[in-house]
């Protein structure tokens, strides 16, 4: 499975958080990578799907392509995304499905042990009724 391995315990919470590139998938399900590694091979065990930041992530935008060829970055959030987001702008509820989808996928106990998340520097708590309500996956 490449560079790909299971998110660690919470030992080094920011440390540990900054160590690694992670990618949320459509079944909400997170990947970290240690390593530096292309967008490419993410999506290459993901055919019809991309890539996506989450801090490119707005609302009224199309969700951007992160290259084949680019680097995901330790420390940043990323999205598996199916290619037909490419092609429309995000809503506010796709971007609030989002945030429940990776807080749900952060605070899972072998993840970072953390209640907020940071995105743009800012912070977010999603109440756990609303990622109970979003357990089947956020893409279909």
């Amino acid at each position: 499975m490449g560079n790909c391995a299971p998110v660690s315990s919470a030992k080094g919470g920011q440390q540990q958080w900054l160590r690694t590139a992670k990618v949320i998938r459509a079944d909400g399900k997170m990947e970290e990578y240690e390593t530096a590694v292309p967008a490419g091979r993410v999506v290459a065990r993901s055919p019809g799907y991309y890539v996506c930041s989450g801090e490119a992530m707005q609302v009224g935008s199309r969700p951007p392509v992160v290259g084949e060829g680019e680097q995901l970055q330790p420390g940043q959030l990323y999205f598996l995304l199916p290619l037909s987001y490419s092609r429309r702008p995000l809503s506010l509820p796709d971007l609030c499905l989002f945030a429940a989808k990776a807080s749900a996928a952060l605070r899972q106990p072998s993840s970072l042990a953390c209640n907020a998340h940071a995105v743009r520097g800012h912070q977010f708590c999603v109440s756990s009724s609303l990622i109970e309500q979003q357990q089947k996956p956020f893409l279909a």
